[in-house]
């Protein structure tokens, strides 16, 4: 196995571990605050996109929400603009690499919920691309 094979499925992996935690938000109130399924919401963004991007033989040129969704998109036809939605959600909170950038801002449990269910479809696709070993 090449190393952009390893990086496609050891980075999906790593979302799976995200996408359970996150999961279970769903289905009943998380005894972490929303600041932390933030993040591990970003962590999971991510990782399914780097893995989805590695999958087609490339490496994500950039790591914000809407940047991995494009990139994929180049490779995967198959993302929605829904997809894309939740790909804006989740950056919507930071603005870590503008110059006039707001910082960070808590989303609401219903944006987070959002974004879970968004990321559990995106899953969906992924999972019919990706095997895990």
């Amino acid at each position: 196995m090449d190393d952009v094979a390893k990086l496609a499925i050891d980075a999906y992996q790593e979302s799976l571990n995200y996408l359970k935690i996150l999961e279970k938000a769903l289905e009943k109130r998380s005894k972490f605050n929303n600041d932390l399924l933030y993040g591990l919401a970003v962590m999971c963004f991510e990782k399914q996109f780097v893995g989805l991007i590695a999958h087609h033989g490339f490496m994500a040129a950039h790591h914000m929400p809407l940047a991995l969704y494009k990139d994929a998109h180049q490779y995967e036809p198959a993302l929605t603009p829904e997809m894309k939605d939740t790909a804006r959600l989740v950056g919507k909170f930071e603005s870590i690499c503008s110059l006039d950038g707001f910082g960070y801002k808590t989303p609401t449990d219903e944006e987070l919920k959002k974004m879970i269910r968004g990321m559990l479809e995106i899953n969906k696709l992924i999972a019919t691309r990706i095997v895990l070993i």
